[in-house]
């Protein structure tokens, strides 16, 4: 299994929820490794889009080639584009 998230508004609530989530895991003897752990993060990259506080936006990664598209100045250029 692989990414787990779990979400909270608050850090009291996070806690829990995080506790809840582990002692569930034990219970049906599921481990998990540190080292691949992230734990109180504000952003997380799932399924190729970015979540955060409030916000859902793509990977910058992602978009970087169309952020640095130069802008086409003949017709001829947007043609061929096209």
């Amino acid at each position: 299994m692989n990414d787990f998230v779990i979400l909270a508004k608050i850090m009291k609530e996070l806690k829990e929820q995080t506790i809840r989530f582990l002692k569930i895991a034990e219970k049906h003897n599921l481990c998990f490794k540190r080292s691949k752990c992230d734990f109180n993060m504000e952003e997380i990259p799932i399924l190729e889009v970015v979540v955060g506080k409030e916000q859902v936006k793509m990977e910058q990664e992602k978009i970087k080639a169309v952020k640095e598209w130069k802008t086409l100045m003949k017709v001829k250029d947007v043609e061929s584009f096209l």
